[in-house]
């Protein structure tokens, strides 16, 4: 092979490699997902979950990239929230109803970490990891 055809081999391997990068599979956020959490909220302090603290995530919809649901924290109430996929199918953001932003990261196909924050009076930053319940 002499210069030039190893050149264009490269750029082939690397066009080849760049689609398929690009057509990475939308993950599938559908079903119930519970947690537990630690983080701190104003007023309150620094708080982490405990057995009876559990919280859960119901994907109950997803077309595409988009999806919605609620949360649930015991005795916190539930939140409807709506959320949409980045392109690099990894990363997510969410909104819940009563206020507050998640950024969420796909660690595994069964397992998802969560980074709550809220400002205000009643806002904090929490870190939440959600396991898929099968």
């Amino acid at each position: 092979m002499d210069m030039d055809e190893k050149l264009v081999f490269g750029l082939a391997a690397l066009m080849f490699a760049t689609i398929g990068l690009s057509a990475a599979e939308i993950p599938n956020l559908v079903g119930n997902w519970t947690g537990s959490y630690e983080g701190y909220a104003n007023g309150i302090g620094y708080k982490a979950a405990n057995e009876t603290d559990a919280i859960t995530l119901v994907i109950s919809e997803q077309q595409g990239r988009l999806f919605t649901g609620n949360l649930r924290e015991m005795g916190q109430g539930t939140a409807a929230v709506s959320g949409v996929i980045a392109l690099d199918n990894q990363t997510f953001y969410m909104t819940e109803s009563d206020g507050g932003y998640d950024i969420g990261t796909v660690l595994t196909s069964d397992t998802i970490e969560l980074l709550y924050l809220e400002d205000g009076e009643k806002g904090g930053a929490f870190i939440d990891e959600f396991h898929r319940v099968k």
